[in-house]
């Protein structure tokens, strides 16, 4: 007899946690039904305060009730797990790791030595560069042995004025931190890095050559830090004579002739989306499910500051929303779609600039517009306190993902072996709740909360090492 068992975990952010913890509830068979993930301060971690980043993760099983001792003693084992919390006997039981098996605070305020390299392994160097801020990781194969995220000051990246000009505060510092680390750029095999907006091009793993970095440098392509990604990685791997690649970036189009008319000639849809996270989420599963990516027809829906909601069919995303040109449901910065009249008349009202009205519908739109935040944690907030509009636009946006999974649904023919919900807002239960309540009638729906980057670049990379994948050419 199968019943749904409650049980909390304290873990340390720690690269993959999410995924390992997950993966070894589900290879004993176990079903997840709801997980909550809540990043927590120092002063309200509890017992948990003087260990270095931690969060409470709340998971809903559903098994067999004998064999959960068992399953989270495992779990328990993980130097990521700090403690497992269960109801026995209707009692709360907290089982804790060994504190001397735990990194703490305090260890980490010290500069962290990488390992030395082991032989035959690949090290590999992903870097991503956001907005304000550059995040990089160190791989041997599959397991991480530094990752950083450094803030740059608003302020001082303005001046630079454009975003190609903050390319070497960028790079020195991500050679400052191997540095630190005692990671020599030599020991390196590749480096990956986040391409910008290119040219549509198929999914897989490209070398970065000439005409790439040609595309990057250019206006188009150069209006995010994104670009910097690629430009840093060749610059860096050139040096060392290694490979520098960039991994199914945001331009990534499979989408089929019939997605792209618009009824507006001269007006297409564009393929635009979060493609690095959904392909890599989608292979994960495939392989949680024993399938293969290519042989599996999944929804898979990031939930971030855009939303974007592909058709994954056969290894290929056939058809998904133009999260960035204004398509799908409303995001909590972004407007989605909306009626096209009233923005004409808008436009030409006198009252607006193009750059504000793209502003309006890019940056300062959606929950945002509505509720004057963009952070899903403070409209949880406001709800709790009976905010009654809040729940009314937190709601919405929920309807307005679901109805673009349905639609996505008819593109599969209705034929959808999963759902994936994905990216930061899938943290809210509240939220993906709301999205299942409507869906999962239509395929199973899996949780996977936040987007691993990261290894998703480094996982490209490694499929072209090995030999498994060819790289492609941009060209």
């Amino acid at each position: 007899m199968k019943k749904t068992e409650r049980v909390e975990l304290l873990v340390l952010n720690k690269p993959g946690v999410l995924g390992r913890v997950a993966g070894h509830i589900r290879r004993e068979g176990w079903n997840i039904k709801r997980l909550m993930v809540d990043e927590l301060d120092a002063e309200d971690s509890g017992g948990a305060g003087d260990y270095a980043g931690v969060s409470r993760m709340e998971i809903d099983i559903e098994g067999t009730h004998t064999k959960l001792a068992q399953v989270m003693d495992r779990v328990l084992n993980l130097d990521c797990v700090i403690s497992i919390s269960m109801i026995q006997d209707g009692k709360k039981a907290v089982r804790s790791r060994p504190r001397e098996k735990v990194l703490r605070r305090a260890d980490l305020e010290q500069t962290i030595k990488a390992p030395a390299k082991k032989e035959g392994r690949f090290r590999i160097l992903a870097i991503n560069p956001g907005s304000t801020s550059t995040k990089f990781s160190v791989y041997d194969d599959e397991t991480c042995i530094l990752s950083k995220k450094i803030q740059h000051d608003s302020a001082q990246l303005a001046r630079f004025g454009s975003v190609l000009k903050q390319k070497e505060l960028r790079r020195n510092c991500i050679i400052k931190s191997l540095e630190e680390a005692e990671i020599a750029v030599s020991s390196l095999d590749a480096i990956a890095g986040r391409g910008g907006l290119l040219k549509p091009i198929e999914s897989g793993t490209y070398s970065i050559g000439p005409k790439m970095l040609e595309d990057l440098h250019s206006a188009t392509a150069a209006i995010h830090a994104s670009a910097l990604g690629a430009i840093i990685a060749a610059e860096m791997a050139e040096s060392f004579s290694i490979p520098a690649y960039v991994v199914d970036p945001i331009v990534v189009d499979e989408m089929d002739r019939n997605a792209k008319l618009t009824g507006m000639p001269g007006v297409e849809r564009s393929s635009v989306f979060h493609a690095l996270n959904q392909k890599a989420i989608a292979r994960r599963l495939a392989a949680e499910l024993g399938m293969p990516y290519e042989n599996t027809r999944f929804i898979v829906a990031h939930l971030g500051g855009g939303i974007t909601i592909g058709a994954h069919r056969y290894g290929r995303v056939i058809d998904v929303n133009d999260a960035l040109s204004g398509e799908g449901p409303f995001t909590p910065e972004r407007t989605g779609a909306i009626p096209v009249i009233p923005v004409i008349n808008m436009c030409f009202s006198g009252e607006y600039t193009e750059a504000e009205m793209i502003e309006r519908v890019t940056k300062k739109g959606g929950m945002r517009a509505y509720l004057g935040t963009e952070d899903i944690r403070v409209v949880q907030k406001m709800i709790n306190d009976g905010d009654e509009f809040a729940a009314l636009v937190l709601d919405s946006m929920a309807y307005q993902v679901a109805k673009e999974i349905g639609a996505m649904g008819t593109v599969l023919e209705g034929l959808v072996d999963a759902i994936i919900l994905t990216g930061g807002l899938a943290h809210s239960t509240r939220f993906t709740g709301a999205i299942k309540q409507r869906v999962d009638k239509l395929a199973p729906v899996h949780v996977f909360p936040g987007e691993d980057e990261m290894i998703a670049l480094v996982e490209g990379v490694l499929r072209v090492l090995v030999g498994k994948e060819q790289a492609a050419q941009y060209s």
